[in-house]
C-alpha cells in the first residue's frame, strides 16, 4: 500500500514561488478563501499523474486554453516550472512522479504504471484520478447525470481488476481488421466497375463510329476553314483531345454566360436611385444615432457621478444614525454624553440628538432619486445602442449586397478573359449570341472528327470488347470476394458482441460486491429525508447500463433536488473509490465537496470521512470553510503513527498563494476522559 508524501510545485497555476506540502500519512486539511490555492495543490496531483486537470471538460477556448493556463500566467515570472509528487510504501519504499514543461521526468510513467496497479494494468491513469480525486465540479456530472452507460462504464472501470481477462482490446482489433480488410475489397472493386464503364463508353463510341459514312475531304475541308491540321503525331486521339478541351472551354463559358443572365435584375437593382437613396438615408441616420449616444453617454455619467457622491454621504450618514441611536438609547451617563463625555444636561443632549435626526432626515429620498436618474440614463443609453446596431445592420446589409452582385460581376469578367472570349459580362444577351457561334464551331469540328475516325473503327471495336469481357470476369471474381470479406466483417460483430455480453455479465455480478457499500454511503450521508434507500437497475447484453431508483423504481437523476443529487452521487463515487481492489494507492482526494449542500448533510459527510480514515486510508480535503476544517480536524483524529495536518493558505501580495499556517493535529491523549466513580 501506498500514500502520498508530499506535493511541490513552482511556477503551477496559482503558485509562482516553489512551496513544498509534506502530508502525513493520516490526513490533511487544505483551507482558506478563494483563490488562496488549495484547489491547485489536488490540480498538482491530478497533472503529475495524468498531464493534464480533469475538472475542465473544454480544453480550447478564446484568450488560450487549458495547455496556456497550467503554469503560472500572473505578474512577473515564475523562476521554475515543476510539479512533483512523492509516494512512500508501507515498507518504507519511495518513489516520485514530476512533470515540467517539457514532460515526464526519469522514470516517472514506470512510477505512473505502479500507481495504476502495475505493468499488466488495463486501468489508466486518466481513470485512476476520477476515482481518487472527487470535485465539486465532477460529483453530479460523474455520478448522477452520466448517461446509464457510462455510469456502467465507470463502475466497470473501478472494479476492472475484479472482473477477469478483459477480450475487448483483442475483439476489436480482429474487427478493425476485417473491416479494413472488406473496405480495401469494396474500393478495388469499385475501381473495376469503373475502368469497365470507361470501357463500355469507348466500346459504344467505336461501334458508333464504324455505322458512319465517311467523308475524308469534306472533313479536310472543315479543319481547314477552322485553321486547324491534322497532327503530325497522335493522329486522330490529338484532334479528339482538341474537342474535348473545347467542350470543357464551352461548359465552363455556358456557366458564366448563365451566371451573367442571373446577376442583371441584381445589378440594376443596386444602381438604381431608390437603391443609392436608402443607403445614404441608412448612413445619415446612422451618424445621427452616434451624436445621440455620445449625448446620453454623457448624462449617465454625470448620473453615476452624483449617485455615487449620495452613496458615500449616505454611509457617513447611516453610521452618524447609528451614533445617534446608540446615544440615545444609553442617555446620559452622570451628566456626561455617552459618546463624548461631555458634560450636558438633559434639555441640551435631547435637543442635540433633536438636531441630528433633523439632519439625516431626506437622505434616503435623495439616494433613491440619484439612483433612479442612473437607471433612466442606462435605458437611454441602451435604446440609442440598439438604434445604432438596427441602422448599422441595415447599412451593411445594402453595402455588403452591392458588393457581392459587383464583385460576381467582376469575378465572371476575369472568367471570361481566362478563357479568351470577348463579352461584356453586364450585356449578358451579346454574350449568349457569342456563345452560339462558339457551340456551332465545335459542333462542325466534331463531325470532321467522327469522320476522320471511321477508317479504323472496326479494329477499336474487337479491342474494346475484349477489354470488356476480361474487366466483367475479374469483376465476378473481385465480387465474390467481397461477399466473403463481408461475412467475415459479420461473424467479428457477432464475436465482439458475445465478448461484450459475457464481460458486462461478469461484471453485474461482481458489482453485487459494491452495491452494499453503496447502499450503507447512502444511508450514511441520507440525501432523501423520504427515500433511504437506494437501489441498482442494470440492463443491457452488449451496451452495458445501470441505473439507480430509490422507492417504487423512480429516477434519482429527476426526483432529487441539487444538494440531494450531489449527496447521492457522493456516495456513489465514494463507494467506486473503496472498490478499487487492483489499486494499492490508498489515498483519497476531495476538492470543496460540501458546495451547494446544506449543513446536515455535510456533518452526514464529515462522519463517513471519519469512518473512510478509520479504515488506515490517507484522507486529503480542501475546504473553504474554516469551521469545517475544524470540524474535519476533530472529526478524522490522527494517531501516533498517522497524524494530520492542516494548512491555512493565502495570497501573497504577489498575487501567488502561500502558506499562512501550519498546524499538526496531534492524537488525543489517552483515557483523557475517564468514568465517574461511583463513592
Amino acid at each position: 500500500m501506498m500514500k502520498i508524501e508530499f506535493v511541490e510545485v513552482a511556477g503551477f497555476r496559482g503558485f509562482r514561488e516553489r512551496i513544498r506540502f509534506e502530508l502525513p500519512a493520516g490526513f490533511a486539511i487544505l483551507t482558506g478563501h478563494n483563490g488562496a490555492g488549495k484547489s491547485t495543490v489536488l490540480d498538482a496531483i491530478d497533472f503529475a499523474v495524468t498531464g493534464s486537470i480533469n475538472k475542465y471538460t473544454i480544453r480550447n477556448a478564446r484568450g488560450g486554453g487549458l495547455e496556456d493556463h497550467i503554469w503560472w500566467v500572473g505578474t512577473g515570472e515564475a523562476k521554475e516550472n515543476f510539479v512533483s509528487v512523492g509516494f512512500v510504501k508501507d515498507d518504507g519504499n519511495r518513489f516520485t512522479v514530476t512533470r515540467t514543461r517539457r514532460g515526464l521526468v526519469d522514470k516517472a510513467r514506470d512510477n505512473i504504471n505502479l500507481l495504476c496497479g502495475g505493468e499488466d494494468t488495463r486501468v489508466s491513469a486518466e481513470t485512476l484520478m476520477k476515482t481518487t480525486l472527487i470535485r465539486d465540479e465532477s460529483i453530479v456530472r460523474l455520478s448522477v447525470d452520466q448517461s446509464e452507460q457510462a455510469r456502467f462504464e465507470a463502475v466497470r472501470e473501478a472494479i476492472g481488476g475484479l472482473v477477469g481477462p478483459d477480450f475487448a482490446e483483442r475483439t476489436r482489433e480482429i474487427l478493425d481488421a476485417a473491416v479494413s480488410t472488406r473496405d480495401s475489397q469494396q474500393r478495388r472493386l469499385e475501381n473495376l466497375q469503373v475502368e469497365l464503364g470507361r470501357a463500355l463508353s469507348s466500346l459504344t463510341e467505336a461501334r458508333s463510329l464504324a455505322e458512319k459514312s465517311p467523308d475524308v475531304a469534306e472533313a479536310m475541308k472543315t479543319l481547314e476553314d477552322m485553321t486547324l491540321s491534322l497532327p503530325s503525331e497522335g493522329g486522330n486521339d490529338a484532334l479528339r483531345q482538341i474537342v474535348a478541351d473545347k467542350k470543357q472551354r464551352l461548359a465552363e463559358l455556358e456557366r458564366l454566360v448563365s451566371g451573367a443572365f442571373d446577376l442583371e435584375p441584381d445589378l440594376a437593382t443596386i444602381r438604381s436611385k431608390e437603391w443609392n437613396d436608402d443607403l445614404s438615408a441608412k448612413r445619415t441616420l446612422l451618424a445621427s444615432a452616434k451624436d445621440r449616444l455620445a449625448a446620453v453617454q454623457s448624462s449617465l455619467s454625470a448620473a453615476v457621478r452624483a449617485r455615487d457622491a449620495e452613496r458615500e454621504s449616505d454611509l457617513f450618514a447611516s453610521h452618524l444614525a447609528a451614533l445617534v441611536d446608540h446615544g440615545s438609547q444609553l442617555g446620559l451617563q452622570d451628566g456626561h454624553c455617552p459618546l463624548c463625555n461631555a458634560f450636558r444636561s438633559k434639555e441640551e443632549f435631547e435637543a442635540a440628538v433633536s438636531a441630528a435626526r433633523t439632519k439625516l432626515a431626506g437622505r434616503d429620498a435623495m439616494l433613491t432619486q440619484a439612483e433612479l436618474a442612473v437607471t433612466e440614463a442606462e435605458r437611454a443609453v441602451s435604446a440609442v445602442r440598439e438604434d445604432i446596431n438596427q441602422t448599422s445592420a441595415a447599412e451593411a446589409a445594402l453595402t455588403m449586397r452591392s458588393n457581392q452582385v459587383l464583385q460576381a460581376i467582376r469575378d465572371i469578367g476575369r472568367g471570361f478573359e481566362r478563357l479568351g472570349f470577348k463579352a461584356n459580362p453586364e450585356e449578358p444577351d451579346l454574350a449568349q449570341v457569342a456563345l452560339l457561334d462558339e457551340q456551332e464551331e465545335i459542333a462542325r469540328l466534331e463531325r470532321a472528327l467522327f469522320i476522320l475516325e471511321a477508317s479504323g473503327a472496326a479494329d477499336r471495336v474487337a479491342t474494346w470488347q475484349n477489354r470488356v469481357g476480361g474487366l466483367r470476369t475479374t469483376i465476378d471474381s473481385e465480387s465474390a470476394k467481397l461477399a466473403d470479406a463481408e461475412r467475415a466483417v459479420a461473424r467479428a460483430r457477432e464475436i465482439q458482441a458475445a465478448a461484450k455480453t459475457v464481460a458486462n455479465q461478469i461484471s453485474a455480478e461482481q458489482f453485487d460486491t459494491v452495491m452494499p457499500l453503496l447502499q450503507e454511503l447512502y444511508r450514511r450521508l441520507r440525501p432523501h429525508s423520504e427515500w433511504r434507500e437506494i437501489e441498482s437497475d442494470f440492463g443491457g447484453k452488449v451496451r452495458g447500463t445501470l441505473n439507480f431508483t430509490v422507492g417504487d423504481g423512480r429516477n434519482v437523476q429527476f426526483l432529487f433536488s441539487s444538494g440531494q443529487r450531489r449527496a447521492a452521487g457522493l456516495a456513489f463515487l465514494l463507494s467506486i473509490h473503496l472498490s478499487r481492489r487492483w489499486c494499492e494507492w490508498r489515498t483519497l482526494l476531495l476538492d470543496d465537496p460540501v458546495q451547494h449542500i446544506d449543513d446536515y448533510r455535510a456533518l452526514n459527510l464529515v462522519e463517513v470521512l471519519s469512518a473512510i480514515r478509520r479504515t488506515g486510508r490517507q484522507v486529503i480535503v480542501a475546504v473553504e470553510s474554516r469551521a469545517l476544517a475544524d470540524v474535519l480536524c476533530h472529526k478524522l483524529r490522527s494517531t501516533s503513527l498517522e497524524l494530520g495536518r492542516r494548512f491555512d493558505l493565502t495570497m501573497s501580495t504577489t498575487g501567488s498563494g502561500s502558506v499562512a499556517e501550519i498546524q499538526d493535529i496531534v492524537p488525543m491523549p489517552r483515557e483523557i476522559l475517564r468514568p465517574a466513580q461511583a463513592s
